[in-house]
């Protein structure tokens, strides 16, 4: 404990120092060239996760080496002893840029007792900035609550200190994503959004903790903060200020949200806005956000019927279906839910009225996902059940299939369950638990995943329905891997809930996952991708040096063309849009996996391309694009390319896009 003390007094005084500007000791450029053999050698043992013979690697007389080394343990679920103390040492060496990937590794690897030497390596002299920021950044990802508030008391970097700034703000950031602030981080994260003369590079993180951590502003807080509101034209400013004033409840910020809107700011902006109204009362908020629903961007008047679905009220039900009489399938079908959900228990008619609806609707589209989405509104009047289930068996579509699984999901999840079915509750429990069981037996993957998700969540409740569980073993034994991983870990959980114990989930064999063609990167790696829509194309630029075993993987895929006629199946409104999956739905991938490839980058802007996982090493086919900057995600999801072209595009996508193809340009 004596010596944990002296070394946060060290820290303290070092990272509190001025320090001056000074060169780094030796060139700090490394090129990654892909044709070389031992850097191949390094990313393959890399990408299969074998840490004791990458090791040597980090002692080699070349920097390139010893760079390519320590960034790979970046990418690691996990350090071994002997990986950890060598890339303590490497905190030393004379490469800032392996300085630098040696303090990322040490904060990927998860190990609390390497914050000591972490901050007992932090250089003063001014000579390795860019070290010192990721140092500061790993304090963040590992360090206690006193490490957190550390790195909220320094007071001495200027606007010029660009590089340890934005290491401390990110610091701060991923200390509280896992639950680490105190008003002392809160007051100095907003500070830095305050104050202009910070550099974009720091203001825009900050920002991020704005949008992301659950904090109210003070008074003083909140005044400042709406003064900058009205004033800023930075999108990404405004984004984190919009969600912050949504917390504070106060009138006044309420007041300064509504007239942004009424500006018609970026659209992301205003779906900003309607997320943090859900922090005002409905009766203050509600015209703006009627008159959202035919907001000219698709995902804002989206925004706005899912903002009535989780907001709305029973005097309100009956125009909410209304109005989606006269709106666009997207926006209308969740007003129908919104209805549905909302509805008087007295208003009879206006249920046979807006069940009718739904029926007729989905009796007579031919888009999945519509017919999806109507299944989703159907559920919000949970006496639907045995019906949702008739359309589960009836559908041929995944898409389709799938939903009402989620629907009934849904229902069995409801708060008020009990309350709602009253004397008829245990028995509409135990058909629901008689529908997951035909679910998880029919090993599809996303109706057997969200029946999984229900008997998680109720795990005692269901317990006392199935006296005899040899079924769920029965089913994870038939499920495939690594195709229906995803799926399989959901039962699995399911399963150890129920039973109250545990079996751990298997490893996937390593002839399955999918290796680096270097071949394949050489030719086609710095080839521009284009994936078309059917509204325009979107053009990408992969990052072969940076995820290679990804963008081979990628490459191929495009060559055999995979991708064609696959669909975005899902979009966050200003967060991402997802697709690729053979299934369309999200679940399932295919016979093979990637690693996960996560060298020292922030998920720092619109436009990056990343992978979607079910848990680390798990990555397939599928893929998403950013709306914006998206910080949370750093380190734990590969990015392997950005937009070049085509940002519009992208947000503009909702679920069902269509990818009519993807092509090497």
């Amino acid at each position: 404990m004596l010596l944990r003390s002296v070394v946060f007094l060290v820290f303290l005084a070092l990272v509190t120092a001025c320090i001056p500007p000074g060169e780094p000791a030796i060139s700090q450029s490394v090129t990654i060239e892909l044709s070389d053999s031992t850097t191949q050698r390094i990313l393959d043992l890399q990408n299969i996760r074998r840490g004791e013979e990458l090791l040597p690697y980090l002692h080699h007389a070349n920097q390139r080496y010893r760079y390519l080394a320590a960034r790979a343990f970046g990418s690691f679920p996990a350090l071994s002893d002997a990986v950890a103390d060598s890339l303590a040492t490497l905190l030393y060496d004379p490469s800032e840029v392996v300085r630098t990937q040696a303090a990322y590794a040490l904060g990927q690897g998860g190990r609390d007792q390497v914050t000591d030497e972490l901050m007992a390596a932090f250089d003063q002299s001014g000579s390795y900035p860019a070290a010192d920021a990721a140092i500061l950044e790993a304090v963040g990802k590992l360090g206690d609550a006193k490490a957190a508030n550390l790195l909220a008391g320094i007071t001495t970097y200027t606007a010029r200190d660009t590089v340890l700034l934005t290491g401390r703000v990110y610091g701060m950031l991923y200390a509280a994503l896992r639950g680490l602030h105190f008003p002392a981080t809160d007051a100095a994260v907003v500070d830095l959004v305050l104050n202009a003369a910070v550099p974009s590079e720091v203001r825009y993180p900050a920002a991020q903790y704005l949008q992301r951590i659950d904090f109210r502003p003070d008074s003083s807080q909140e005044r400042r903060l709406r003064d900058l509101l009205r004033t800023t034209a930075d999108p990404l400013i405004a984004m984190g200020v919009i969600r912050s004033l949504g917390r504070s409840e106060r009138a006044p910020s309420r007041v300064a949200l509504l007239r942004r809107m009424d500006a018609l700011p970026d659209w992301r902006e205003r779906v900003e806005i309607l997320q943090a109204l859900a922090g005002f009362e409905y009766a203050s908020v509600r015209e703006s956000v009627i008159e959202a629903l035919r907001d000219p961007h698709p995902l804002v008047a989206r925004t706005a019927a899912d903002y009535l679905v989780a907001h709305g009220i029973p005097a309100d039900a009956p125009l909410y279906f209304q109005l989606a009489e006269d709106l666009p399938a997207p926006v209308a079908i969740p007003l129908y839910g919104a209805a549905n959900r909302h509805l008087s228990p007295f208003l009879a008619d206006y249920r046979s009225r807006i069940t009718g609806t739904l029926r007729e609707r989905y009796a007579t589209t031919t888009d999945v996902y519509e017919r999806a989405n109507l299944l989703l509104a159907l559920a919000e009047f949970p006496w639907m059940y045995r019906e949702l289930h008739t359309y589960y068996r009836a559908a041929q579509h995944p898409v389709v299939r799938t939903a009402a699984a989620e629907s009934l999901q849904a229902i069995g999840e409801r708060e008020d369950f009990d309350a709602f079915f009253r004397s008829s509750r245990q028995r509409v429990r135990a058909e629901l638990a008689g529908y997951y069981r035909e679910l998880i037996e029919g090993r599809e993957e996303g109706p057997a995943y969200h029946a999984a998700l229900a008997l998680s969540a109720q795990p005692d409740t269901y317990r006392a329905i199935y006296p005899d569980l040899a079924w769920l073993d029965a089913a994870l034994d038939r499920l495939e891997l690594p195709r229906q991983l995803e799926t399989y870990t959901e039962v699995l959980h399911a399963r150890n809930a129920l039973l109250g114990q545990e079996r751990q989930l298997p490893t996937v064999p390593p002839q399955r996952v999918r290796p680096a063609d270097w071949s394949l990167l050489q030719e086609y790696g710095e080839r521009l991708v284009v994936l078309t829509t059917a509204e325009s194309t979107i053009t990408l630029r992969l990052w072969p040096t940076v995820a290679p075993a990804t963008v081979s993987s990628f490459l191929r895929l495009v060559r055999e063309g995979y991708y064609d006629d696959k669909y975005f199946h899902r979009v966050v409104p200003n967060f991402v849009a997802q697709g690729g999956g053979p299934r369309g739905d999200g679940f399932g991938s295919e016979d093979f996996v990637l690693p996960t490839e996560t060298p020292y980058l922030h998920w720092d802007r619109a436009g990056l391309v990343g992978m979607a996982s079910a848990g680390r090493d798990t990555e397939g086919v599928q893929f998403f694009i950013t709306h914006r900057p998206t910080p949370h995600l750093d380190g734990k999801y590969t990015i392997f390319g950005e937009v070049v072209e085509g940002q519009e595009v992208v947000n503009r996508l909702v679920p069902g896009s269509r990818i009519e193809s993807i092509s090497l340009q």
